[in-house]
């Protein structure tokens, strides 16, 4: 699966995916796959601070996402994000 392959399943965008990979920035998109905010998604990658969002797509606590997040280091941080993303399922509207 191309780069393209993956952020589609992970629903967001190529260029957004190639953000996520290269400066660590979580897109919008992203975000809301997962159901935490873009700015969460960039602080758990920088090993700043772990949030309710992150830990609650982890099932697990703040404390409990951030250890995860320290012994994963950046990258393996980035690889759990699209994880998550790849593994829920798209939203759709009923409207």
């Amino acid at each position: 699966m191309n780069l393209i392959g993956v952020a589609t399943k992970a629903g967001t965008t190529g260029p957004d995916m190639e953000k996520l990979l290269t400066s660590g920035e979580g897109s919008l998109l992203l975000a809301a796959r997962i159901g935490t905010t873009s700015r969460n998604i960039s602080e758990f990658i920088d090993g700043r601070a772990a949030s309710a969002g992150i830990a609650a797509a982890l099932g697990t606590t703040i404390s409990g996402a951030q250890e995860l997040r320290d012994a994963l280091g950046r990258e393996g941080a980035i690889g759990l994000i699209i994880g998550l993303a790849c593994g829920r399922p798209a939203q759709h509207n009923s409207d």
